[in-house]
């Protein structure tokens, strides 16, 4: 195996995480002026970009031609740390906005979630990229698609929102 196989799994990773970024700038710009007036809302439309950004830069750097597996262990290494450190940001303002014990409620959820968890799988896919094994590749597959069903209810969560 050689990461030249993983072709096909990067279009398709790139061309759904595209279509679902264009979905969220659409409901976003529909939302608009709900998402301005609420911090919470708009750093939960953050998180969601960022979700669905994670996949689309994976895509990218498993088509890139003939890259060794060293290099490409190390952008991953560097993109899920920039992933997780990018949500943490983006989550401060949920956690500013709620009473202290929604916020402990809500970080412990932050702290469990598919977010978490894809920035997980995405930095062992690098670690293991950088050991020399090929097979880091295959954590990529459960990043991505935690990346997509995150991004996917972030988005439901933020746009139901209906508190004051």
């Amino acid at each position: 195996m050689t990461i030249a196989d993983w072709d096909a799994f990067g279009q398709v990773a790139g061309g759904a995480s595209g279509a679902l970024i264009g979905l969220l700038f659409v409901a976003v710009s529909l939302n608009r002026d709900r998402i301005a007036q609420r911090p919470a809302l708009h750093a939960g439309a953050l998180q969601t970009l960022i979700m669905f950004m994670l996949p689309l830069l994976i895509s990218i750097l498993l088509v890139t031609p003939r890259q060794p597996s060293l290099f490409l262990g190390i952008e991953i290494i560097a993109l899920g740390s920039a992933h997780g450190l990018a949500l943490v940001l983006a989550a401060r303002p949920k956690h500013k906005a709620g009473t202290e014990e929604h916020s402990r409620i809500a970080r412990l959820l932050e702290y469990t979630s598919p977010n978490t968890v894809t920035t997980v799988f995405v930095l062992a896919a690098g670690a293991i990229l950088i050991s020399g094994r090929v097979a880091g590749v295959y954590a990529l597959v459960p990043a991505v698609v935690l990346a997509l069903i995150g991004g996917v209810a972030n988005a439901w969560m933020f746009l139901i929102d209906d508190t004051d």
